[in-house]
Parts: structure tokens; C-alpha cells; sequence
């Protein structure tokens, strides 16, 4: 954490570093460092979208005015962070020179990678498991019998879906990608969330800024409804510049420099969030990499609360991880000793 406004509805978060923390417990000291990509330090250069391709899905109102709330609210952030903040936007990573690329973070795009691809070095050495961490490794589908028989219920829940993108053209292996929202539905409502969360438990879901998506979620019938649970509020990562300056401008109609957390509680359960929205701005990593987020969510849990993180693609210290690439960044090619730490750069 780089900042955070008193009422901390504003942060400024090192993904790297939350990460490297979240493989330790909480308190102790990081161990390894986790290789990144070069910080972006330029706004990312945006294609014009395609002649007419722009208008082709009509925004409904109910979207148009969520999303201008959700701009007002990331500007008002982004202001609240440079009149507070001095210091740097983002801390100094370790890169290698596979990794030493802003082609990493330049150009959003869906995950393409498969468990196939995880291990390019010839590496048979055992990952990096964090304290008392668990994992499912495999699909949803494959793994469900074993997630129902040997997972405990959990306080929280943090999802992060392969979304269905017009980028993709061709279907991965697993879940990688899916083809469209129907898809990616029957995917969201086979995970046994309803008898897996705590009464008073938490489930996080990153969406994408299409508004099918939300929808997908939120509205009568969804998502949310399907696993029993009602909308509460929800986080907002803004994407930024190693000088602070949003990643693509926020007044862009094509695309939008910003991803969404929609969280939710069961439903009639009476726990609250203490803020929300809340606002996070962070450098992006390399692709497909989130900021960790559970020291997020003390304030609202039981100490030492239970965390599932699912289409995991690292571990987390006490946590439980399920997807078919939970030990993509644990594999030990991604990580660097703190001793042996001689090549960073910011």
C-alpha cells in the first residue's frame, strides 16, 4: 500500500508487492521477489475502433449512468491520490529479459496462455507453496467433486472469470476463454458457492466493462441470484502510468482504463462494506495479473478469515486456490530470492 485517503475509499496498491505479501503470513517477512514486467510509462496507444463497430450495441441507460458515476468517482480518486501523494505510483520490480517488455501491459487482451504453455524452462523443480495454502488444479468441471468433499465453507470468495472476448477467435484449453455469455454462465454456475460461503461471507467477481457482463451478474435472475447472494458494492482498480496518469484517457468511449469488483452477500445477511466504491489505482503487471487482495477485506471478516480465490493463477498464504493454472506464477522461473536480489529496476 503506497497510499490511502483517511477513509481509505482511495488506495494506491503495488501489484508485485501484493503479491510477494500474500505469499507469506500476514506480518512476516517476503521472502522472494516476483518477476514483472516493466512499469507502463506511457498511456497505452489505442486503435480507432473499426467504421460503425462503435455503435453497434446501443448502451441502455441503466449502463450509461452507472458508468459516468463510475467515471466522476475514478476522477474524483485519481485527483484525491495527486494531491495527497508524493512519492512514487508504483515500487521498483525485478525483471528478466523475457519479461523486460512493455508488450506485456501495453495492449489489454484476454488470457491465450494454457496450462500447456505454463512451463517453458524444462523446470522439474517443485513450485512455491505458501503457508498452509491449498490448491485445486484443474477446470471446474473436473475438479467439483473434490472442492465439494474436501473444501471448508469460506468468509470470502474472489473470482476472476475468463469473460468472453471479441479477440478471441479461437477456444483454449479448459477455461482459458469462453465463447459468449451463455457459456460463460453454465461455467459461473457449476462453482458450488451456496454451500461453500459462511452466512455472513463475501463473494467478489471481476468483470469486464461490458455491460452484458454486469448484467450477467447482477440483474434478476443472474449470477448473483443463482448462488443466493444480493449486490453490496464494489471495487474499482484504476489502471495507471508509472507516473500516474491513467492508462487510456477516462473519457474514452471505445475503452475504458478501469476494471470492476462487484461483491456481494447472501442474501438478508446484514454485513456491510465500510466503503464502497473504492477505489484502487495500480500499475499493471503482466498480463492477466491482479492486484492480491485479501488484506482488503479485514476490516469487514472474521481474523484470520477463510479466502477461496477461483481461476486462481498464484497462491496466497492460508488461502484455498482452484483453477487449471492455480500454480502458473508459484512455478519457481517467476521468482527471485530477496538475498539474491540484484537486478531491480524501476
Amino acid at each position: 500500500m503506497l497510499f490511502a485517503s483517511p477513509d481509505e475509499s482511495v488506495l494506491l496498491i503495488d501489484i508485485p508487492r501484493s503479491i510477494e505479501e500474500a505469499q507469506v503470513p500476514p506480518g512476516h517477512t517476503v521472502e522472494r521477489r516476483i518477476f514483472s514486467s516493466s512499469p507502463v510509462k506511457t498511456p497505452w496507444e489505442m486503435p480507432e475502433p473499426k467504421k460503425g463497430r462503435q455503435q453497434q450495441t446501443p448502451t441502455l441507460p441503466a449502463a450509461a449512468i452507472a458508468e459516468l458515476m463510475t467515471l466522476e468517482t475514478v476522477k474524483a480518486a485519481l485527483e484525491t491520490v495527486k494531491s495527497n501523494h508524493s512519492g512514487p505510483w508504483c515500487l521498483p520490480r525485478i525483471m528478466r529479459p523475457a519479461l523486460d517488455t512493455d508488450a506485456d501491459v501495453q495492449q489489454p487482451r484476454k488470457r491465450k496462455q494454457t496450462p500447456a504453455d505454463t512451463e517453458n524452462t524444462n523446470s522439474t523443480a517443485p513450485p512455491f507453496l505458501p503457508p498452509n495454502s491449498h490448491y485445486l488444479l484443474g477446470t471446474i468441471e473436473c475438479q467439483g467433486d473434490t472442492f465439494l468433499k474436501t473444501a471448508p465453507k469460506f468468509d470470502l470468495m474472489i473470482l476472476d472469470p475468463p469473460w468472453p472476448s471479441r479477440s478471441v477467435r479461437r477456444k483454449q484449453e479448459g477455461y482459458a476463454t469462453v465463447y459468449g455469455m451463455d457459456e460463460a454462465k453454465d461455467l459461473l454456475c457449476q462453482i458450488p458457492v451456496a454451500s461453500h460461503l459462511t452466512p455472513d461471507g463475501l463473494v467478489a467477481v471481476w468483470v469486464t466493462n461490458k455491460a452484458a457482463v454486469t448484467d450477467l451478474v447482477t440483474a434478476p435472475g443472474g449470477i448473483f441470484t443463482q448462488w443466493g447472494l444480493e449486490p453490496i458494492g464494489e471495487y474499482i482498480w484504476l489502471k495507471i502510468t508509472s507516473s500516474g496518469d491513467p492508462v487510456i484517457d477516462v473519457e474514452s468511449q471505445w475503452r475504458k482504463p478501469w476494471e470492476r469488483l462487484l461483491i456481494a452477500r447472501r442474501t438478508g445477511s446484514p454485513v456491510k462494506l465500510p466503503v464502497t466504491p473504492k477505489v484502487m489505482l495500480a500499475v499493471p503487471d503482466v498480463h492477466s495479473r491482479k492486484p492480491n487482495l485479501g488484506s482488503l477485506f479485514t476490516d469487514v471478516l472474521p481474523e484470520n478469515y477463510q479466502g477461496l480465490e477461483v481461476f486462481a493463477r498464484n497462491l496466497t498464504a492460508g488461502w484455498w486456490s482452484w483453477g487449471n493454472e492455480a500454480l502458473y506464477f508459484q512455478q519457481r522461473h517467476h521468482w527471485v530470492d530477496v538475498d539474491e536480489d540484484n537486478t531491480e529496476q524501476g
